[in-house]
């Protein structure tokens, strides 16, 4: 993403919205994603002074996206496309990403944790807390529902966060598919 165009200055994520169309394309990427590799997308959108991250847009992973069973990398120039899409249809901004694991607790893996450093990290991208939404398991016939957590990710803190409840988000975490 080009700088300016992710969230600078918050230390802080203490909830997330999540808006009917961010849902809708992530509830349509996890059920394409029936292959038992990973997929995501990154989430647009803004965080407020008081800790909420209203979430606008998820993406979805791209053409040129690498898929495999532990790890998800999104199509950069795809990202960045409806990152300036969305910027330029109500001023969203990248505030974070989003992907599943197909066969493992929705919690940040080694892999997730040193990407979310890198980003922290990058002084061009000017980022003090990152959003992260994991989706995991997948839905299977014993576990409709797709179960996310959302973490708020600062260089020295990952937590976890609610997320909703919205239209589309049950106070558990849930979203049905």
């Amino acid at each position: 993403m080009r700088a300016g165009m992710t969230h600078a200055g918050l230390g802080t994520i203490r909830q997330v919205r999540l808006a009917d169309v961010a849902a809708r394309t992530i509830v349509r990427e996890v059920g394409a994603a029936s292959d038992g590799r990973e997929t995501g997308g990154i989430l647009l959108g803004d965080i407020s002074t008081d800790g909420v991250a209203d979430v606008r847009h998820a993406g979805d992973p791209g053409p040129a996206a690498v898929r495999t069973p532990a790890s998800f990398l999104r199509d950069r120039a795809h990202a960045q496309q409806l990152a300036d899409t969305a910027f330029e249809a109500d001023g969203s901004i990248w505030i974070g990403e989003w992907h599943t694991h197909p066969t493992t607790e929705p919690v940040p893996s080694k892999t997730d944790i040193e990407t979310y450093c890198s980003l922290l990290a990058d002084p061009e991208l000017q980022f003090t807390v990152i959003l992260s939404i994991i989706i995991g398991p997948l839905p299977s016939p014993h576990v409709p529902d797709i179960v996310m957590i959302a973490w708020a990710c600062t260089s020295s803190t990952i937590t976890a966060i609610p997320v909703g409840p919205t239209d589309h988000v049950d106070g558990q975490g849930l979203l049905p598919t």
